[in-house]
């Protein structure tokens, strides 16, 4: 119990430094399975669910829906720290996990030994994107009770949530045609009423802005699918921006990936977040 929440947290490994992976929205801990894979030989690995998401009480209502935005999922990585007795950890964050990571580093340098992040964005979502993210919520309320009807809706909306979270290689790639359908499958039984007021509040983050990442002192990689950046100007690559904020943070771009960088491209993603952590365990 965290904060009042029930959290599935599992370790494996062990070793003298700890590494903490904090996944993506849409996704669970088993996003982190080919790093774990790797890096368990020679640490302790701890991943959990957020609260609301995965099997960390999916849907469940909160007191407030507030406990499912940015902050109070940062209040909840930080009280688990505390009661797995872990003082200072490598932190790896895939999208929201990554903006819990930039507060944990930023608020608590103390805390964190190194930091990934994983198709991070910095800027706030707009109104007008917000005005979306309710209209889409409203869709997928009304469509529940519709039948073939509303079924239709909700494929219709899981199919977004794919093109959103996966890069025109991963989508277009015959040989991936069954990692898409379990995708598919996997965002389709979300795409449901009672994940609405998560999925609402997440997406109204308050953004990673520069006067927070430039209080980061943990060595930091930055890691980002080529696919999710194409076509973007050099204003609106965010984790370009983040780089020249964060002291000393490297970036990596891996070919082939979208946001999903460790579904789409696990082999790059998993070597350049073993090389990064081992290299900072070592300095």
């Amino acid at each position: 119990m965290v904060n009042g929440a029930r959290l599935r947290v599992e370790e494996v490994g062990v070793g003298p430094e700890t590494v903490v992976f904090s996944p993506a929205l849409f996704t669970n801990r088993g996003l982190f399975d080919p790093p774990i894979a790797t890096l368990a030989r020679d640490y302790r690995c701890i991943r959990y669910d957020h609260r609301g998401q995965g099997d960390s009480g999916f849907g469940v209502p909160q007191p407030s829906r507030e406990l499912l935005g940015t902050e109070s999922l940062y209040r909840d990585a930080l009280a688990l720290l505390d009661q797995l007795d872990i003082g200072r950890c490598h932190w790896v964050g895939a999208s929201v996990g990554g903006f819990v990571g930039v507060r944990l580093a930023a608020r608590h340098p103390d805390r964190v030994r190194s930091l990934v992040l994983i198709g991070l964005s910095t800027r706030r979502v707009s109104r007008a994107d917000l005005r979306q993210i309710d209209l889409l919520g409203w869709m997928v309320r009304a469509s529940h009770p519709l039948g073939p009807v509303g079924a239709a809706v909700r494929r219709r909306v899981a199919e977004q949530v794919m093109r959103n979270m996966f890069g025109a290689t991963f989508m277009a790639d015959p040989a991936r045609q069954r990692d898409r359908e379990q995708w598919r499958q996997r965002f389709l039984a979300q795409v449901v009423p009672e994940a609405m007021p998560m999925l609402r509040e997440v997406f109204g983050h308050p953004g990673n802005p520069p006067e927070l990442l430039a209080r980061i002192q943990a060595p930091t990689l930055l890691i980002s699918g080529e696919d999710e950046l194409a076509g973007l100007d050099e204003a609106h690559n965010d984790p370009l921006q983040a780089q020249r904020v964060i002291p000393g943070a490297r970036l990596v771009t891996i070919t082939g990936a979208g946001h999903m960088v460790l579904v789409e491209q696990p082999e790059a993603g998993t070597a350049a977040i073993a090389e990064f952590i081992r290299a900072a365990s070592a300095a």
